[in-house]
């Protein structure tokens, strides 16, 4: 995905070490989708650190249990 600020782009990889892959939404948003059927939306041009933070923090949490790498 190009045009992602560096921390998001930090965040993709390890999102993507959780079976996690980000996209685009119809609204610019960024839609994380993982393979078992999760999803999650954050905003694709982070305010600050700390929705970065928030954003890993509920993709961990809405990662279905035994389904992380």
């Amino acid at each position: 995905m190009n045009g992602l600020h560096s921390d998001m782009r930090q965040l993709r990889k390890q999102a993507a070490a959780l079976g996690w892959t980000a996209g685009r939404s119809n609204g610019g948003h960024l839609r994380w989708t993982h393979e078992a059927g999760g999803i999650v939306f954050s905003s694709s041009t982070p305010g600050d650190v700390r929705s970065i933070r928030n954003t890993l923090a509920q993709i961990k949490r809405s990662t279905p249990k035994g389904a992380a790498k």
